[in-house]
């Protein structure tokens, strides 16, 4: 009994040990983008299916110049290269636009849109407060 307490502890340390790796790839690959513009974040969270992240570096106009994705369910799921929607205006998406993905795919990627227009209002309403 006292093995199989070790041996779940174990397993649980090295999944958090692994988790704390990929949050900071994450962060260092969001910091990489920023260089190159404002990146919008899109995020859908998988109970039984893989997750989906998905990241927008966008232009002054909210034009998008380049995207990734991530999906997976391991923590060794990295970014690659999602350009279906370079040349898109993120403001401009909604459901037409990401019919033929699966469903985590479509959350997220409207979930970046959601998630880019609540940014700019709090932007929009710190502004005028001052």
């Amino acid at each position: 009994m006292f093995w199989l307490i070790v041996i779940a502890v174990s397993m649980w340390v090295l999944q958090l040990v692994l988790s704390i790796l990929q949050f900071r790839r994450f962060a260092a690959h969001v910091r990489e983008l920023r260089h190159e513009g404002r990146v919008a974040i899109g995020k859908a969270k998988g109970r039984f299916a893989a997750g989906a992240i998905v990241l927008f570096v966008i232009d002054g106009d909210c034009n998008i110049l380049r995207g990734e994705i991530m999906k997976g369910v391991t923590v060794f799921a990295g970014f690659r290269p999602f350009d279906d929607f370079n040349g898109v205006n993120l403001l401009d998406l909604d459901e037409e636009h990401v019919a033929r993905y699966d469903r985590q795919t479509r959350r997220a990627v409207l979930g970046a849109r959601e998630e880019y227009m609540i940014y700019q209002e709090q932007g929009t309403a710190f502004a005028g407060s001052a």
